[in-house]
């Protein structure tokens, strides 16, 4: 039984995994926070603020805490005060500047934006607050950040209780993603137009869901296009969770999903979803892939290898 359990709890204490891939997921949900608010920015008070009276009946049935009232409760200046400093955060975020501290700001401000209209809210915003919420137990800065430019700081906490706060968020989720997409597929093979192969064709042929649907036509309409975008998309989000287990499948389920995820953004006009999908899924690309990627980089741009973070540090 020892033999089971020490290797687990090394797994969990000795060391912080996945450090790169959480500095890629940081930077993306940062892009997203801060380019969706000030992409919307014309349009706060109605969809936010003053112009809300309409979701009150919602809100009211909501049972969220007091302290995610701030955007209720505001308006006028300070309700814009309050939509500058969550897009200021989100900007911060993706910089990896006091990477925790802005990470907690950014997910209690990115709350009490989604209490003050919850009709807003889609299923990418769940999963981004989700995984900002596990990011605050993270040391997201480690890598790639103005954190990690800085310097290490003195850690606050023992080691091993930062590096297994850490590596149980780490796992949270990833086990949030293979959640996501398993149950996604059991759901897809629930419906006749996923099992015939024709669930693909639909959604391209409204204009909610297909920006681009005279260009599309000659690929919607061909039969073996569909079906095989169809089916890859049932197979890859069920059997995810296996393919992850052995370094070549994972490689290629994960180029495959992104693939996906970059054409439901396009194609369909949802990038954000898909950014937020993207930014969890880089978690599960390995380090050694990151850093020989990193090296890579450094060849082609003529650079020095940036200053790294180090894996045991605590950074803010």
């Amino acid at each position: 039984m020892r033999a089971l359990v020490d290797p687990v709890l090394d797994w969990l204490t000795l060391s912080r995994h996945a450090l790169r891939g959480l500095a890629v997921t940081r930077m993306v949900l940062g892009l997203i926070v801060w380019t969706q608010l000030l992409a919307n920015t014309p349009d706060r008070h109605y969809t936010w603020g003053d112009g809300t009276s309409w979701s009150d009946p919602l809100r009211e049935n909501d049972s969220w805490p007091g302290f995610l009232g701030g955007f209720v409760a505001a308006d006028g200046a300070w309700f814009d005060l309050l939509y500058a400093l969550t897009i200021v955060a989100g900007f911060l975020l993706m910089l990896g500047w006091h990477t925790r501290t802005m990470t907690i700001l950014t997910l209690l401000l990115w709350l009490s934006l989604y209490t003050a209209n919850p009709f807003v809210g889609s299923g990418g915003d769940a999963i981004l607050r989700m995984v900002l919420l596990y990011l605050c137990f993270t040391q997201a800065g480690a890598f790639w950040s103005l954190d990690a430019r800085r310097g290490a700081r003195a850690p606050r906490l023992p080691d091993w209780f930062g590096a297994t706060l850490h590596n149980l968020a780490v796992v949270l989720i990833v086990h949030q993603v293979l959640t996501v997409y398993v149950a996604s597929a059991l759901w897809k093979v629930q419906s006749p137009v996923w099992l015939d192969g024709t669930a693909v064709y639909f959604p391209l042929q409204t204009e909610a869901y297909s920006p681009w649907r005279e260009l599309l036509h000659p690929l919607t309409s061909a039969e073996p296009i569909v079906l095989a975008a169809t089916w890859v998309a049932v197979v890859v989000q069920l059997m995810f969770p296996v393919l992850l287990l052995y370094r070549p499948t994972r490689a290629v389920s994960l180029l495959v999903i992104t693939g996906m995820h970059l054409s439901i953004g396009v194609l369909m006009g949802i990038m954000y979803f898909s950014l937020v999908m993207i930014a969890v899924d880089m978690m599960l690309v390995s380090d050694v892939t990151w850093r020989r990627l990193e090296r890579i980089a450094a060849r082609k741009f003529g650079k020095n290898r940036p200053r790294r973070g180090q894996d045991h540090a605590s950074v803010a």
